[in-house]
């Protein structure tokens, strides 16, 4: 039976700032207990976040519930002008109100804040920046969209999203539409720091040191390094080292274990895509 690994964030995800360990120290440490110890905390820190912070980018190919006439959340009804009253309104739209009622209006304005149709998709939040969208096979410029409310892509080129796509069809191909982000707050210098305090005690508790995690830890080693960390180690959400857990409560104050979303029938979530082939 092979021995588990803890699966690392790669540096450009999550880098560690070893500059709180004494640096003699750190100098004798095995490479394989540093490396173990930083997958350790920042995976620790993402869960301890609600997995709002962090994270490598995901890949998702958004579609609609259907591709067949009417699947659409607003759909014109008809077109050009129609006279109502005697003033020329128009066009008239079906679309479905805040209580989910199928209703027809005209732009004069609806409760979408525009008279102006605004093509976008939504995608699993939180959205920390988009590193490229695909369709066709083809990169868009990325000012050709934006993201409203954390989860809207908005196409601003003039341009629709697909309304459906090949799934059968690699992510960069013909008849493909990708969105690649990262799903999780981009890491910063603070968040780094608090990664490598934590990566410290990680490998303080590994090589048999004082550390500062909390009482109950066990460690031992077996083919080199290994963790063994009881069950409700972090029971309340919190470490018990004050520069984390004052890091840790300005991104998860009520110690949520994964973050607030909303959830709506109309819509469809978006596939993600979760493996690839296997290149020899």
């Amino acid at each position: 039976m092979s021995e588990p690994t803890i699966p690392a964030l790669p540096d450009s995800c999550w880098p560690v700032d070893w500059g709180c360990a004494d640096q003699t120290w750190l100098d004798g440490l095995d490479p394989a207990v540093k490396d173990r110890s930083a997958a350790m905390a920042t995976q620790v820190l993402r869960s301890l976040t609600g997995h709002v912070v962090g994270g490598c980018p995901i890949t998702v190919r958004p579609c609609a519930k259907g591709c067949g006439a009417g699947s659409f959340r607003a759909a014109p009804v008809a077109a050009g002008n129609a006279e109502a009253l005697g003033v020329r309104v128009g066009p008239w739209w079906a679309s479905i109100d805040v209580d989910g009622q199928w209703i027809n209006t005209w732009c004069g304005c609806t409760t979408e804040c525009s008279c102006a149709f605004v093509p976008e998709v939504w995608l699993p939040a939180p959205v920390g920046g988009v590193v490229e969208v695909l369709v066709d096979g083809v990169v868009l410029a990325q000012d050709s969209y934006r993201v409203d409310n954390g989860n809207r892509l908005v196409r601003l080129d003039g341009q629709t999203w697909p309304k459906c796509q090949d799934m059968t069809a690699a992510a960069d191909g013909p008849g493909a539409f990708a969105v690649t982000y990262y799903n999780g707050f981009r890491v910063d210098g603070l968040a780094s720091w608090v990664a490598g305090i934590l990566a410290v005690e990680f490998a303080k508790s590994c090589t048999g040191g004082k550390c500062r995690l909390p009482s109950g830890v066990q460690s031992i080693t077996r083919l080199g390094v290994a963790y063994e960390i009881p069950s409700g180690m972090f029971e309340n959400g919190l470490t018990g080292i004050r520069e984390v857990d004052s890091w840790v409560r300005l991104w998860n104050p009520h110690q949520l274990k994964s973050a607030s979303q909303v959830w709506s029938p109309d819509l469809r979530p978006a596939r993600r895509t979760t493996s690839w082939p296997v290149t020899p």
